[in-house]
């Protein structure tokens, strides 16, 4: 079947397998060419070996003159039973023969074998002998293949046995490793929405896979946000709206005559409420911004200009102080224009007529200042909180502004506060 044809090409399991035999094999080769050159070399170094224990095992007279060769293991009984096969002789440094092993004087050089000649000095007492030992290749070659048929059939098993064990231990071991991941799919399957605030465990997950939980994790915690902010819209919208419908459902029962400016009114308040409303929900995503480099002199400059037919209708000047016009940050454009905006507005409506507000831009802050009366020292901490109101003076606002000011600068990771001065308030944003 074609998907399960797919799902076993997808399989980690039937991957690593099958790496780990291209690996075995890959092995194998290269194991396989170093035995081919051990073998060709076996030879010259057994003979080597021969000659080095002949020099071992020579014999001395009191006068230092080597008298007979003790061999032990195998090679004592080669030299008499296959003079032809392996013969040695110790000569001194003139060349003098003092001791050899039995020959075969009636061989014919035809009859003599290809021959591995090795040569040893060995010192005694001062005078230094020439032992020489011939081996024949064939000789070799018997030790060789009675060694080899062993090692070969030995080789084989060893690699058989070794696939299947660690083929074994690798399935166990795959399965092992993948287990937390099986929970872990387990555990996504029961989150929804009423389970949002659910996260996926990284414990003993192996530490490949654990970056995938936590981008997991993260794309939770994005739509957990997203899911609040809309619940919190829903309940906002139903909060703030409630009241406002309900009292122009009476006035229109009631004919509402003579109120049609007042109707128009409360319907444009309401509109304004809606409009802050979806505002709010928008830039408490930061998914929904598009950054760029951001003129501070040229928005709050635009700024200025929106808002100067309301400035000059409450008689308030407006001032732009700053120390370097290319100042610039990162951000989204509209988004700073409605927090400066709000912030701006916010002090106009406050201040006082005939007294002046103030923009300050600085390197990394802007500031707006005004100079009325100031906020009380308890109502500080709630400023930025949704739909608070200063209780203390009456206005058409939905208590909404500045609640959208704190949830852009969240957004931005920029820093807004507000400070009390003598007199008036100052609302400081930081950038980063």
């Amino acid at each position: 079947m074609p998907w399960l044809k797919a799902e076993w090409r997808q399989s980690l399991t039937v991957k690593l397998l099958a790496t780990y035999l291209a690996a075995w094999l890959l092995t194998l080769g290269v194991l396989g060419a170093s035995f081919w050159l051990l073998l060709n070399n076996l030879g010259a170094h057994k003979a080597q070996e021969a000659t080095q224990a002949i020099s071992k095992a020579m014999v001395f007279d009191a006068q230092g003159e080597p008298v007979r060769v003790d061999l032990q293991g195998d090679l004592t009984w080669l030299p008499e039973a296959l003079p032809l096969d392996l013969s040695y002789q110790v000569a001194d440094l003139s060349g003098r023969v003092h001791l050899a092993s039995p020959s075969v004087k009636s061989a014919s050089s035809n009859a003599m074998p290809e021959m591995y000649v090795q040569t040893v000095y060995r010192d005694h007492e001062g005078t230094t002998w020439k032992v020489t030992v011939s081996i024949s290749h064939r000789l070799m070659a018997l030790i060789t293949a009675h060694s080899t048929k062993h090692m070969e059939s030995g080789a084989l098993a060893m690699v058989g046995w070794s696939i299947l064990l660690l083929g074994l231990v690798l399935v166990f071991t795959v399965q092992r490793l993948l287990r937390p991941l099986k929970n872990a799919s387990h555990q996504a399957t029961k989150i929804g929405p009423q389970s949002l605030e659910s996260r996926l465990s990284d414990k003993h997950l192996p530490s490949e896979i654990q970056p995938l939980v936590h981008a997991f994790n993260q794309a939770l915690d994005r739509l957990e946000a997203g899911f609040r902010n809309q619940q919190r819209f829903l309940a906002d919208a139903a909060h703030e709206l409630k009241t406002p419908l309900a009292l122009l459902r009476g006035q229109i029962e009631m004919g509402g005559t003579g109120q049609t400016e007042q109707l128009l009114d409360d319907v444009d308040h309401l509109a304004r409420q809606v409009q802050q409303l979806l505002l709010l929900t928008e830039v408490s995503d930061a998914s929904n911004f598009k950054f760029e480099t951001i003129h501070l002199l040229r928005l709050a400059q635009e700024v200025l200009t929106f808002l100067s037919p309301l400035a000059e209708k409450l008689g308030i000047r407006t001032v732009l102080n700053f120390d370097d016009s290319r100042v610039c940050t990162q951000g989204d454009r509209m988004a700073l224009f409605v927090l400066l905006k709000n912030l701006l507005e916010n002090a106009l409506k406050f201040a006082p007529e005939g007294s002046t507000v103030t923009i300050t831009l600085g390197t990394n802050s802007l500031t707006v200042r005004d100079t009325g009366p100031g906020i009380a020292p308890d109502h500080l901490p709630l400023v930025f909180e949704r739909f608070w109101r200063n209780p203390d003076r009456r206005h058409e606002g939905a208590g909404l502004g500045l609640a959208i000011c704190k949830e852009i600068a969240v957004s931005h990771a920029w820093q807004l506060s507000v400070h009390r001065l003598e007199p008036g308030t100052e609302f400081m944003l930081q950038f980063n």
